[in-house]
C-alpha cells in the first residue's frame, strides 16, 4: 500500500531489462532466421461443391461466472450455456449481396435448441445435506446434467457417453477428498449411474467422474478450469449425440447436404482428454457406414479464431506492401503436416510425439 504522494518509479524495469539474467535469456533462445513469407504448406481441393450444403448444424458454448450471495465468502457458481443451432445456408444465399438483413430476419432462418445447466464453485453446497462439500455438489451436478436429452424419444448425453466408452477399464483415483483409499492411490471404478464407495464412508461415486473435471475444482479460487473442462465435454457430447440420432433414425442421407461446425477447437484439452479417441472413434464409424451408402460422408469443422494456428495463418497471409489477406486465394485449404507444425507453429523436434495426437 503506498503512502499518499508516493508512486512507482521505471527504475525497476530498466533495472530488469539491462539484468544478466535477461541477457542470458535473450542469447539462449533461438530466433527465426527465414522470412514469415516462406512457402505456405500444401493445400487440397476439397471434392464438395459450396452449393451442394443446404444447412449448417452448429454447436456453440458458453460459460458465465457470477458471485452468489449465500452468506459465505467468495461463493460463486457457473451459468453453463450449449446450443445447437440449425442455419438454412440456402434461404441466406436468396439475400441481396447488397441488402443487409435485420437480426429478426436473420434469426427467422435459424432453429436454436438449448441446453443451460448451473454448476457450483467454492462455497457452495446443497441444503439439508451436513455432509456435503462443494466438489461432491459439481460431480453430483455433472452427473445429473447429463442426463439431459435433445429430442425425448433419443438417448440422453450420458447415455451417448456410456455406449462410445463401453468396454474402457474405467477406473479413477477417488474423488472424494477424505476417503482413505484416496491417500494411498487407490482406485475405483465408476459404474453405470451412482454407487458407494467401499469404504468406510460410504460416500457416492458417479459414473461421469471418470470424466476427472472435478479434480480442476478449486476450493478455495475460481473453478474456471473445470467449468471449461465440462463445456468441451458437453459440445463433444452433443455432436455425437446429433451424429448418433441421424444414424438410428435411418438419416444418414442428411449428410449429403448438411455440415457440421463446432465453434472452437475439436480437440479436447486436460483431464478429459482420453474421451478424444472414443469420439473420434464413433465419428469416423458413422462417416464410414455413411461412405458405404454412396455418400459423401461427415463434414465437421471445427472454428478456432485466435492461438497458434490462427496468428501463423496471418502471418502467411500478409504480403508485403498490401496488408493482411491478400497472399492466400479465397477458398484456399491448406493442409499442414506434422514436419510443418513442429517447425513453423508448435516448436518441437521432429522425431517427438506428434502435436495434438493426445488431444
Amino acid at each position: 500500500m503506498p503512502y499518499r504522494n508516493e508512486f512507482a518509479r521505471g527504475d525497476s524495469l530498466s533495472r530488469l531489462a539491462e539484468s544478466r539474467s535477461v541477457k542470458e535469456f535473450q542469447g539462449a533462445i533461438r530466433y527465426r532466421e527465414e522470412p514469415v513469407s516462406h512457402e505456405p504448406p500444401g493445400s487440397l481441393d476439397p471434392t464438395r461443391g459450396v452449393d451442394r450444403i443446404k444447412r449448417v448444424i452448429a454447436i456453440d458454448g458458453s460459460t458465465v461466472t457470477h458471485r452468489v450471495e449465500n452468506g459465505y465468502p467468495g461463493a460463486e457458481a457457473a451459468l453453463l450455456n450449449l446450443a445447437a443451432i440449425v442455419i438454412k445456408l440456402e434461404a441466406i444465399r436468396d439475400i441481396a449481396r447488397d441488402y443487409i438483413p435485420s437480426p429478426r430476419e436473420m434469426r427467422d432462418l435459424e432453429q436454436c435448441e438449448t441446453l443451460s445447466a448451473v454448476f457450483p464453485g467454492r462455497n457452495i453446497v446443497r441444503k439439508d445435506r451436513p455432509e456435503d462439500s462443494p466438489k461432491q455438489f459439481f460431480r453430483a451436478t455433472l452427473c445429473k446434467e447429463l442426463e439431459a436429452r435433445l429430442d425425448p424419444d433419443h438417448e440422453s448425453l450420458l447415455e451417448t457417453l456410456r455406449i462410445i466408452t463401453k468396454g474402457r477399464e474405467n477406473k479413477v483415483r477417488c474423488p472424494i477428498d477424505e476417503c482413505p483409499r484416496g491417500e494411498f492411490n487407490e482406485w475405483v471404478e465408476p459404474k453405470p449411474g451412482r454407487v458407494v464407495c467401499n469404504c468406510e464412508l460410504g460416500k457416492d461415486i458417479y459414473e461421469t467422474d471418470s470424466l476427472r473435471t472435478h479434480e480442476r475444482f478449486e476450493e478455495f479460487g475460481s473453478s474456471a478450469q473445470a467449468y471449461t473442462a465440462v463445456q468441451q465435454v458437453v459440445e463433444h457430447l452433443i455432436l455425437v449425440n446429433i451424429l448418433r440420432y441421424f444414424e438410428q433414425t435411418d438419416s444418414l442421407g442428411v449428410f449429403r447436404d448438411t455440415a457440421f461446425i463446432v465453434d472452437g477447437p475439436l480437440a479436447i484439452f486436460g483431464m478429459p482428454a482420453w474421451l478424444k479417441d472414443y469420439i473420434e472413434s464413433e465419428i469416423a464409424r458413422i462417416h464410414g457406414k455413411s461412405q458405404e451408402r454412396g455418400d459423401p460422408g461427415i463434414l465437421l469443422l471445427g472454428i478456432e479464431k485466435s492461438g497458434q494456428f490462427m496468428d501463423h495463418l496471418g502471418e502467411l497471409d500478409w504480403m508485403k506492401g498490401e496488408g493482411p489477406r491478400q497472399r492466400l486465394p479465397n477458398g484456399t485449404v491448406l493442409v499442414p503436416d506434422i514436419d510443418y507444425i513442429h517447425t513453423h507453429i508448435v516448436l518441437r523436434p521432429l522425431n517427438a510425439k506428434p502435436y495434438g495426437m493426445d488431444t
